[in-house]
């Protein structure tokens, strides 16, 4: 008998959290399940931490292969999947006991096409639980799905990740979805894209099952190394109707992509500038580059009012050094961030960047 869900897991010098993650999955309460293990290319002791695992739990499997990339990774597991359903989850992270029994259910209740849970945000110490844009316990058809969720998907981040979901195989497979294998950023937002589309029932479940550790930026993603913002820019002239067969206008995907891009742009910035491991004039020449990068000049003008919507005082910061062309103004800011940036006070430099949207009442500990 095939197995409920297929969960793929790619990994890549993981050795320090492998074990929670694996722990987590092996003692779900739907006992139905494969953990498939993608070994990226490792080269410290997480293959050697699995194959102790696998030798206790024959659901566990078990792919060596060269460094190929996440998307890759996640691709091979596709092609040996037999679950039902496909899940995913990072190398890193953890899921409730329930978590798979509690989509599963849902899923086989209502034949849904995907499900996707609420995810706890690990963030400097604490536990948060970040809500879904769309209400929930609501299902979805192929007219919202069209008008609201490929929408969202074009213009934020906030459905980008595979691994809070689970999706039918069948669709998966009947449509021939798979992630992008060219790309560094963004590889989940266009699996979701293809997904989405062709799916006709989906659901937002008011359960939280994914404990995500937000870590800024990991050793297998260096930001600068593998320069984020040229693969954001070529995402931004990527051409999503013709790829993916998306029934949304020209002129309306380039202004959600638009969007989407200065957004992203912000929140780059934000993660050079905080991030210890590069150096000020490393830091600066990059955020220049970005910031004042003629694409990024216009479509920051010709979108402002979108672009500022809901966001705060940073965000604001960088608006009028983008359109002023401020290098100055841009050192100073990048030195501030970095005298008074700690983790500890996280949580109140949010809420002193945007008051409206910090959340910081909903903390859960473990």
């Amino acid at each position: 008998m095939n197995p409920k869900i297929s969960v793929i897991i790619p990994v890549y010098n993981s050795e320090l959290y492998i074990s929670e993650c694996i722990e987590s999955l092996i003692n779900q309460s739907l006992k139905e399940c494969e953990f498939i293990f993608v070994n990226d290319g490792s080269i410290d002791k997480s293959s050697q931490i699995i194959e102790k695992y696998l030798k206790q739990d024959s659901r566990i499997k078990l792919i060596n292969q060269e460094n190929k990339g996440i998307s890759i990774a996640r691709n091979t597991g596709l092609d040996i999947a037999t679950g039902e359903y496909i899940g995913f989850m990072d190398n890193d992270d953890f899921v409730k006991h329930d978590m798979y029994e509690t989509l599963y259910n849902q899923a086989i209740k209502e034949d849904l096409d995907i499900v996707i849970s609420k995810t706890i945000l690990g963030r400097d110490g604490k536990y948060i639980i970040k809500d879904t844009i769309f209400p929930i316990d609501k299902t979805y058809s192929q007219d919202f799905i069209q008008s609201k969720v490929i929408t969202s998907l074009l213009k934020s981040d906030d459905l980008f990740a595979v691994w809070n979901k689970i999706y039918k195989k069948k669709v998966i497979d009947e449509n021939n979805i798979y992630f992008p294998n060219d790309r560094i950023i963004e590889e989940d937002n266009m699996f979701n894209l293809q997904a989405f589309n062709v799916a006709s029932k989906v659901k937002f479940l008011d359960y939280s099952g994914y404990y995500f550790r937000e870590n800024v930026i990991s050793e297998s993603r260096s930001f600068i190394e593998n320069d984020c913002f040229e693969k954001a820019l070529d995402k931004f002239h990527f051409d999503y109707i013709k790829e993916y067969n998306l029934k949304v206008t020209y002129e309306e995907m380039e202004r959600l992509k638009a969007i989407r891009f200065i957004q992203n742009v912000f929140y780059f910035t934000f993660v050079c500038t905080t991030y210890k491991r590069y150096k000020f004039k490393e830091k600066t020449n990059y955020i220049s580059k970005m910031l004042f990068h003629p694409v990024v000049y216009k479509n920051a003008i010709k979108h402002h009012s979108e672009i500022l919507k809901s966001k705060g005082v940073f965000e604001s910061i960088l608006y009028k050094i983008i359109i002023s062309k401020s290098k100055r103004v841009l050192y100073l800011l990048i030195c501030i961030i970095q005298f008074v940036y700690n983790p500890k006070m996280s949580e109140f430099i949010r809420f002193v960047n945007n008051p409206k949207k910090a959340n910081i009442k909903s903390i859960q500990k473990r």
